[in-house]
């Protein structure tokens, strides 16, 4: 009985949120069409794992090639989902090559079934995938072929995992980072979700090297040993699945809004590139601290730029290099300032939504968030402590 949940568990999980996707795939971005077919494979690679831990040989072995496939296949494919993220560039034929070890894999092991008759093909499952006894005296050059190709198998899915985290870590880092230099205000405007989620995913994916090595023929042997993987492939599932499906802004919503400004941008680099930074600084000192330009609700970096009368990149570097700041982060500590400023005026009366309102923050949340990034401690506790001084 608790084999028989179990081992559907992280199938249903993946038939579940598919079901969701496929619904809605007229009308999503580009990176949850592909998102599609990342949980298209990890709905077959489950249903795989239902029929080994339900002992139907005969199936299994018909399916066993597909299911080297998909398990060689569903890291390659998640980080070719954050690329999707976080980047408006069309996909090659050349872009998919990350899916080339496991497509070459399962072709082989395809060719190397196709080469022994059904008894073979049975007999070597079984006692490979099932009974691992040494009851194959004699094998035959397609059975050698085949096992030489499950080891492989086995070390090719371990190497995958560590460039997979790290090159997806920092597709998303980067990407990050070109939004905070961009936005006042980066709420549900970053991949911070999926980013904190890919750091789960890379002990997800040792928790997996792990169970690769160990075999699943190591949780065959006892029904409750089963449990411990389902759950957490499940869980990690519903968990990628829910954040994939509630991300709304990707780098195709970046691009629009950024899109508008690009071509003034290239156009002046040339002449203020060379301007002073001294001169620079004392403007943008002006801008913040006498007009206020940070009280501004969805403050764009090109804001900035159209009234220094220069160019986006020119500005942001300066902000970066010579502030050490990301642009988002240096609009805030003003409006933190003046927030600040606001709470201390014995002559006013304000409410904090007022107070964040009125200092440039989109919401409350957003005001609360950046008041603790930038002070360490939250709007009460900072006017209890003026208090006490």
């Amino acid at each position: 009985m608790i084999q028989n949940i179990f081992s559907w568990l992280p199938f249903f999980v993946c038939l579940f949120w598919l079901i969701l996707f496929i619904i809605q795939y007229k009308h999503v971005d580009p990176a949850k069409k592909f998102f599609t077919y990342f949980l298209l494979v990890c709905t077959l690679l489950y249903f795989s794992h239902a029929l080994y831990f339900h002992r139907y040989i005969y199936y299994y072995s018909l399916i066993e090639s597909f299911y080297t496939f998909c398990s060689l296949a569903v890291y390659p494919l998640y980080y070719l989902y954050i690329c999707k993220l976080t980047s408006i560039k069309q996909f090659s034929l050349k872009s998919y090559w990350v899916l080339l070890p496991a497509l070459i894999i399962g072709v082989l092991s395809v060719i190397f079934y196709g080469m022994m008759n059904e008894a073979e093909r049975i007999s070597f499952v079984n006692h490979h995938f099932f009974q691992k006894t040494d009851g194959l005296f004699f094998l035959s050059f397609a059975e050698q072929a085949q096992e030489i190709r499950i080891s492989v198998t086995k070390i090719l899915f371990i190497l995958q995992l560590l460039p997979v985290a790290f090159y997806g870590y920092q597709k998303l880092s980067q990407f990050n980072r070109s939004v905070s230099n961009y936005y006042a205000d980066t709420e549900n405007r970053t991949m911070a979700p999926v980013q904190k989620l890919l750091l789960v995913f890379i002990l997800f994916a040792i928790f997996s090297g792990t169970a690769n090595l160990l075999g699943r023929e190591f949780f065959i042997r006892e029904s409750w040993l089963l449990v411990i993987p389902s759950l957490i492939f499940g869980s990690m599932l519903f968990l990628v699945s829910y954040i994939a499906y509630t991300q709304q802004f990707t780098a195709t919503d970046f691009c629009k809004d950024a899109a508008d400004n690009i071509c003034r941008d290239e156009t002046e680099a040339e002449t203020t590139s060379n301007q002073d930074s001294i001169i620079l600084s004392r403007r943008l000192k002006q801008l913040m601290e006498e007009e206020q330009l940070f009280r501004q609700k969805d403050l764009h970096i090109t804001d900035i730029a159209i009234h220094l009368g220069s160019n986006r990149t020119y500005v942001s570097n300066y902000i970066n290099q010579e502030l050490g700041l990301s642009f988002s982060d240096y609009i805030n500590q003003y409006r933190i300032g003046y927030a600040q400023n606001m709470m201390t005026d014995s002559a006013s009366a304000f409410s904090m939504l007022e107070i964040s309102e009125q200092s440039g923050f989109a919401n409350e949340v957003s005001f609360y968030r950046n008041f603790k990034k930038i002070t360490g401690t939250t709007p009460n506790r900072w006017l209890r402590q003026q208090a006490l001084k």
